[in-house]
């Protein structure tokens, strides 16, 4: 049996993992979905003040109070961002990250600033009071290659999830992430996302037949990868 703690993407709270969580309970595993500051039921709670480190702080602290260890961390998309950051808070809790087809920090740099050209201008331009609104369908099929959502998906991802705060993307993340850096590290690499897998030194690489979102359109698969993964 392994701890996983399961940290969604943008717009995503602990409720986007419940076609997943049950797989894993049922392989033994403590499982903790979390959600973070401004999602799901914490949505009240969300204002321009939530930053990048904000998220990081309820990663580690959900890690921390809990009192777990030995840590499978899985985050997905943007988590990967402050799950990185947590971990390297908290390295000695940690016994994995499983980046799922993640968003990677960079020292120093905010999400923004590591992003390719043209991401900034393109994401700004949508922002209405303060929050990154839930993607349209126009972006998700322009922008996420054989994602695999169904009409009946995005109703339920849409029924939940909520405008992301802009400023998780302009807070720049911790100079010094090296405690992340001794960490074992694995990449999932999602197949219908676009491009190739990045250039990952550190990294095992593996590869997911599914879209962006498996926990939504592939959740057995995802599960019984996440059950290996953690040494089920």
């Amino acid at each position: 049996m392994s701890t996983i703690v399961l940290v969604g993407g943008s717009f995503l709270g602990a409720w986007a993992w419940e076609r997943v969580t049950p797989a894993l309970v049922d392989a033994g595993h403590d499982v903790h979905p979390l959600t973070l500051t401004g999602f799901g039921d914490r949505a009240h709670l969300g204002s321009t003040a939530t930053t990048l480190t904000t998220h990081a702080t309820d990663i580690a602290a959900a890690i921390e109070v809990a009192e777990l260890r030995d840590v499978v961390l899985v985050a997905h998309s943007y988590g990967g961002a402050p799950a990185t950051i947590a971990a390297n808070r908290v390295p000695d809790r940690i016994a994995r990250i499983v980046y799922l087809a993640s968003v990677l920090p960079q020292p120093g740099r905010t999400l923004f600033e590591a992003a390719p050209p043209g991401f900034e201008e393109a994401v700004t331009s949508t922002v209405r009071d303060g929050l990154i609104p839930v993607l349209s369908d126009e972006i998700i099929d322009a922008q996420f290659g054989e994602h695999g959502l169904s009409p009946q998906d995005r109703r339920w991802l849409r029924a939940r999830a909520v405008g992301q705060p802009v400023n998780t993307y302009r807070d720049p993340a911790p100079d010094d992430l090296a405690a992340v850096q001794r960490l074992p590290r694995t990449w999932v690499a999602c197949t219908g996302d676009p491009g190739d897998p990045p250039h990952l030194p550190g990294h095992d690489v593996v590869t997911l037949d599914s879209g962006h979102w498996p926990m939504i359109t592939k959740p057995r698969e995802l599960a019984s990868l996440l059950d290996e993964l953690a040494g089920g």
